[in-house]
């Protein structure tokens, strides 16, 4: 129990990672409630998966949807389990908030909040840790796809329906950039999210039974994360002529989601192949989505955690040992796990926002907007001495 528990308590680096990560690129007007909207988060999702989420996850009695209310004992660990398993969540669900980030309203994004912690992503581990998709031999060790796909696919619903950020796109078919502004504090951010991320993968490992792979899956983390760092700093010398600070990020976060669903069953080689592949093809999708898929994804997190967690699946399958023949056959079974937990979140994140769309505003005005969320629902700005917001659209309201 200590050991899970300890756990944990690392896990929750990634949390905190995650906080100066999504202020750190996001405008100065909006800092100090993208603080507000990570705890928030933290606390709607801790305990719709204390209520829901981890029932569903730890049944037993079907292979499918786990919707059975019963708590059963839990495998290893006891309470301890329970606590690692929270913070293992929570990992998941503050990516939501980011894609959606400077536009949407306060207290509606609490569903997507509840969403994945009561159902997606405990659904979604149950298939894979020991429903029909782990009978058939899905490897998702660390969530992969349960946690980080699932997460991005919610996200970019989000995005798609709530709408990009007032001057973003244009009608000539261009976008503006919208830089952060505190790139340290985001490096920072990133920094804390990898001293977490190896408790993480053993945790999960320790957990599922798997104690002989703990100390290559932390390797191999930190190789993967290199790796994808090294590929995106090397892509934005290349591509730009200068290494590019965002991109360089894009990268290594991607390399450390890639590794997330064959945690020490790939070995080394593979670790840094999932890594440098995942730091060239997570910023070029972070490109792509912005400039020609058009959606508006302040903090990278759709490109880091779907194409990162996509990629980490399917090569889980095609470099796991064994013969051809067989990494073909794992490779099939990866593709259709992601094709079912990836339609299972798209399901859900559809009814979801398409619900809260036509019942509550999800989206602030546009004046509110241009003064900032910070302003605007908090009544409060992170850098009172040096930002001179007007609080003109409060006037309004009032006459």
């Amino acid at each position: 129990m200590d050991v899970m528990i300890g756990l944990g308590a690392a896990c929750l680096l990634i949390r905190l990672g995650l906080v100066l990560y999504r202020t750190g690129l996001l405008r100065a007007k909006n800092a100090a409630g993208a603080v507000l909207r990570v705890f928030a988060d933290l606390c709607v999702s801790t305990l719709a998966f204390w209520a829901i989420g981890a029932a569903i996850m730890l049944q037993s009695r079907n292979g499918f949807f786990g919707l059975n209310p019963r708590f059963i004992a839990f495998s290893n660990g006891g309470t301890g389990s329970l606590f690692f398993l929270m913070t293992v969540v929570l990992a998941g669900t503050g990516i939501v908030g980011g894609a959606v980030a400077e536009r949407a309203r306060f207290f509606p994004l609490w569903g997507a909040s509840i969403l994945m912690s009561a159902l997606v992503i405990p659904i979604g581990a149950n298939w894979a840790w020991s429903g029909w998709l782990a009978q058939r031999g899905f490897i998702d060790a660390a969530g992969g796809a349960w946690l980080h796909l699932s997460a991005a696919i919610c996200a970019a619903t989000g995005a798609i329906l709530i709408g990009p950020r007032t001057g973003k796109y244009h009608h000539d078919g261009s976008a503006s950039m919208i830089p952060g502004h505190n790139l340290p504090l985001a490096g920072v951010g990133v920094a804390a999210m990898l001293a977490g991320w190896a408790p993480y993968l053993v945790g999960c490992l320790l957990y599922t039974h798997n104690e002989s792979l703990v100390g290559r899956a932390a390797t191999d983390a930190l190789l993967a994360a290199a790796a994808g760092g090294l590929a995106g700093l090397l892509l934005g010398h290349f591509r730009y002529g200068k290494p590019d600070v965002i991109l360089t990020l894009f990268g290594f976060l991607g390399g450390l989601v890639s590794i997330a669903a064959g945690a020490g069953r790939v070995g080394a080689p593979a670790a840094v192949l999932l890594g440098g592949v995942a730091g060239i093809i997570v910023p070029l999708s972070a490109v792509w989505i912005d400039l020609i898929g058009r959606i508006d994804d302040p903090v990278g997190v759709i490109a880091v955690h779907g194409v990162g967690g996509l990629w980490g699946t399917l090569a889980a399958g095609f470099l796991t040992h064994g013969t051809a023949a067989h990494r073909l056959w794992q490779t099939g079974i990866q593709a259709m796990g992601i094709l079912a937990i990836g339609a299972l979140s798209l399901v859900l994140s559809l009814a979801l926002f398409a619900l809260l769309k036509s019942s509550v505003r999800l989206r602030v005005s546009e004046t509110d907007e241009f003064d900032g969320l910070d302003l605007a629902e908090h009544d409060i700005g992170a850098y009172p001495d040096f930002q001179q917001n007007t609080i003109k659209s409060y006037h309004l309201r009032e006459a």
